[in-house]
C-alpha cells in the first residue's frame, strides 16, 4: 500500500513538472513596436499597454518580423544598412547582419531556417542563414524592392518592387528570378489570402489597392484608395482589409466581397503600419508623427487609446 502511494505521488509530482515545462515553452501575447529615431524596438503588454521591455536594435529600426516559431524577432534597419535579430524569448539582442543598402523588411522562411532581406536603396535582396546569422547571397529583384512574402512551401518568395510597380517571384534555393507579376505603382504592402488564392497590395503612388490572382499573375480588381494607402492588413476571417491612408491620416475598412470601402476615421498624424490582433477586435496602428501607439476598435475604427513609444514608430507586430 505505501509503495502504490509513492508511486502514486511520484507520478503526480511528475505531472506537475511536465505541465510546468510545457507552460514555460508558451507566453503571454505582446505587441513589437520599432522606432525608428530611436534605433529600438520596444514590446508592449497588450492587456496593460506598458512596456515590458525596450530592445536596442539599429539606426532607422523600420520593420519586425517573427520566425514562425515567435522565438525569434527580425529587425531590418533602414539606417544602417543591416538586420538586428533578437531572442524574443529573452527579449536580447543575438547580434546584426550585414544587408543591402536601405534594409526595409525582413521576410522568414516558414521553417525558419532563411530569412530575406528586402534592400530599396540597392534593388536587391540578401538571404540570410538564421542559424549562423550570416548572409550567403544577395541578388537584384528589381527597383526598390520593398518587402517580400515566403510561399507556403518556403521554395518561392515574392518580392514587391515598388519602383518598377511589379512582383518578382525568387526560387530561393536557384538564386534565380521565375516570372514577374504586375502590382501598383510604389507597391509596398503584400498580403496573401489564408489559402494563397489572391494576394491583397497597396500602389502607394497610384492611391490604389491591387488585388492579384496569384496562380495566373494577373489582377482581378483595383480599389480606389486615395492619400497614400500603406500599410495593409487582412482580418483573420479574410473579410475585411485594414489600409493606412498615411497622407489623409486615417484608416479605412474594406469589404474583400464587394471591394468597397465601407468605413474611414481618423488615425492620428502619419500613420504608417498596421497589425490585427488575433481574435481581430483590435487593430494596432503606428503614427510616426505622434510618436504614439494607437489602439483601435476593428470595428469601429475608434481609438481607443494612444499609448507613447520612442521617436519614430514604425513597424508593429503581434506576437502569440
Amino acid at each position: 500500500m505505501r509503495q502504490r502511494w509513492r508511486a502514486g505521488i511520484g507520478l503526480w509530482v511528475n505531472v506537475v513538472l511536465l505541465a510546468a515545462a510545457l507552460a514555460g515553452q508558451a507566453w503571454a501575447a505582446e505587441v513589437w513596436v520599432t522606432n525608428m529615431k530611436s534605433a529600438n524596438v520596444q514590446v508592449f503588454d497588450p492587456a496593460t499597454l506598458k512596456v515590458i521591455a525596450t530592445i536596442p536594435a539599429d539606426k532607422g529600426a523600420h520593420n519586425v518580423t517573427f520566425s514562425p516559431d515567435g522565438k525569434l524577432a527580425f529587425i531590418a534597419n533602414v539606417g544602417a544598412n543591416n538586420i538586428t535579430i533578437i531572442d524574443a524569448v529573452r527579449k536580447e539582442a543575438l547580434g546584426h547582419v550585414a544587408a543591402g543598402t536601405r534594409a526595409h523588411q525582413v521576410a522568414v522562411s516558414p521553417d525558419g531556417k532563411l530569412a530575406l532581406v528586402s534592400n530599396p536603396g540597392s534593388n536587391d535582396i540578401t538571404l540570410v542563414d538564421v542559424a549562423k546569422r550570416q548572409a550567403v547571397h544577395t541578388m537584384p529583384t528589381g527597383k526598390g524592392a520593398m518587402m517580400a512574402v515566403f510561399a507556403p512551401d518556403g521554395r518561392q518568395a515574392f518580392v514587391a518592387n515598388a519602383g518598377d510597380a511589379n512582383v518578382t517571384v525568387v526560387d530561393v534555393q536557384a538564386h534565380q528570378v521565375i516570372k514577374t507579376l504586375p502590382a501598383g505603382k510604389g507597391v509596398m504592402a503584400f498580403e496573401p489570402t489564408r489559402d494563397w488564392q489572391q494576394a491583397w497590395l497597396t500602389g502607394t503612388d497610384e492611391d490604389k489597392v491591387v488585388i492579384l490572382d496569384v496562380a495566373k499573375g494577373e489582377p482581378v480588381a483595383t480599389i480606389d484608395v486615395p492619400g497614400e494607402p500603406h500599410g495593409l492588413a487582412l482580418s483573420p476571417d479574410g473579410k475585411l482589409a485594414y489600409v493606412v491612408q498615411r497622407k489623409l491620416n486615417q484608416l479605412a475598412i474594406i469589404d474583400t466581397a464587394s471591394r468597397q470601402i465601407t468605413k474611414t476615421a481618423p488615425a492620428g498624424n502619419r500613420p504608417d503600419m498596421i497589425a490585427v490582433s488575433p481574435d481581430g477586435k483590435t487593430l494596432y496602428v503606428t503614427s510616426r508623427d505622434d510618436n504614439k501607439l494607437l489602439v483601435v476598435s476593428a470595428a469601429a475604427l475608434t481609438v481607443m487609446q494612444a499609448v507613447e513609444t520612442g521617436d519614430e514608430p514604425h513597424g508593429v507586430a503581434y506576437r502569440s
